[in-house]
């Protein structure tokens, strides 16, 4: 069902370019334009944060990832590129200390601060997630950024570390119509339609032009897909095994 994004509540689910949604909130630009700001239901992979091990969002490598392969791949799955509005965030650390100053992106992670403000919107998912919150700027500790704990406490992690899911924050344009599930009639196959949305963008990622990734992120994608591949194969050994077992014991007719 279609509907136009300025019409959806606070928490509501969408799908957008491939992509399920949690709208955060309504807020107005100084020109007075309306812009939603909406953050990915579940983690659309796992990455670092930075690959260099760095906490400084602005050097981020997932910071160029997230602006570049992941937005023309949401554009792939027919969002309108300008639906995505640049906006500003802020990179004060959990420390307070404000060196990093600002950042102005299309895609961007969610702030503490945001998170803390739309804890009720945001439960726990059952796995890690980055922030885009340093833990301090001090150049001793630039290494460790706030990550949203499994259990939907704020921790920290090495920026390094790939363990860790990434659900990408953005400001559309909230006059665009967006696709809502029916919650009576598709609930039962939310969870067919999450994965599907997820493949499509996945699929799109792993067709970017490998000069563009760069070695570190082509090797990332790489792996992440030839983990779904591995998990697939699993997946159809266990049912074949299943299939056996279930032959060899069925007992004989007569028996019930």
């Amino acid at each position: 069902m279609k509907q136009q994004l300025s019409t959806l509540k606070d928490g509501a689910r969408f799908v957008y370019g491939g992509v399920e949604w949690v709208k955060l909130e309504h807020l107005y630009t100084e020109s007075g334009k309306l812009e939603t700001v909406a953050i990915a239901a579940e983690p659309v992979f796992e990455r670092a944060f930075d690959e260099e091990n760095c906490n400084d969002w602005r050097k981020s490598s997932l910071r160029r990832e997230l602006n570049g392969a992941f937005l023309d791949a949401l554009i792939a799955e027919g969002a309108d590129p300008a639906a995505f509005k640049e906006f500003e965030s802020d990179l004060t650390a959990d420390d307070g200390m404000t060196d990093y100053g600002t950042a102005r992106d299309k895609i961007a992670l969610i702030t503490c601060d945001l998170y803390r403000e739309h804890r009720a919107l945001l439960p726990k998912i059952g796995c890690w997630w980055w922030t885009l919150t340093p833990w301090t700027c001090d150049p001793e500790y630039s290494y460790s950024v706030r990550a949203v704990h499994s259990s939907g406490a704020v921790g920290w992690n090495y920026a390094f570390s790939g363990g860790r899911g990434v659900r990408p924050l953005c400001h559309l344009e909230s006059s665009i119509f967006v696709s809502v599930p029916d919650e009576e009639g598709m609930q039962m196959n939310r969870g067919e339609a999450i994965e599907e949305a997820r493949d499509a963008v996945l699929d799109t990622l792993n067709d970017y032009p490998a000069d563009l990734w760069g070695d570190a992120l082509g090797a990332a994608v790489a792996s992440l897909f030839q983990s779904k591949q591995d998990a697939a194969d699993m997946a159809e050994e266990e049912k074949a095994s299943r299939e056996v077992s279930t032959t060899e014991t069925e007992p004989p007719e007569g028996i019930f």
